[in-house]
């Protein structure tokens, strides 16, 4: 069975700020880096009703960890290990909102700021090229990458 996640990524509208946690549990490759806001889905296969879809999955985590309510999500991005069952996958979001990037706050154990991009902390692996593409993400598709790495990511 595949575990979902989501992670999104929320933008001043300048594009010179973005939120991000630190990761306090989680694979050892998380902890201590910053890291896309975001969680698990809902797997619902088990009462027999569909699984929570990855936009309501966003919505709702990023109210969880950094208590603001973003409408815009925009998928740009789907990470999943590698082969014909992944044990994972990563649907990214973004989004581009002129007060939202203010309004962010820790909710719960694991802290949420706000970082100017030219000043970013020590990031969790693969950010460093996911930022960038969800910056310039202009297009209707989204990109699909498998990882070769998986324990990487894992949970």
């Amino acid at each position: 069975m595949t575990t979902k996640y989501v992670a999104g990524l929320l933008f001043s509208e300048d594009r010179n700020r973005v939120a991000l946690i630190l990761k306090r549990h989680g694979p050892p490759a998380l902890i201590g880096k910053w890291n896309a806001i975001g969680g698990k889905r809902i797997d619902n296969h088990d009462l027999g009703i569909p699984d929570e879809s990855a936009a309501a999955a966003m919505w709702r985590e990023f109210a969880e960890e950094a208590g603001v309510y973003i409408k815009n999500w925009v998928p740009f991005l789907i990470l999943r290990s590698k082969g014909s069952n992944p044990d994972w996958q990563v649907h990214f979001f973004h989004a581009f909102d002129t007060e939202k990037p203010g309004q962010v706050r820790t909710m719960e154990s694991e802290a949420v700021m706000v970082w100017h991009l030219d000043q970013l902390p020590v990031v969790v692996s693969g950010l460093s090229w996911i930022i960038p593409m969800a910056l310039s993400h202009k297009e209707q598709h989204v990109h699909i990458y498998e990882v070769i790495e998986k324990d990487t990511f894992a949970a």
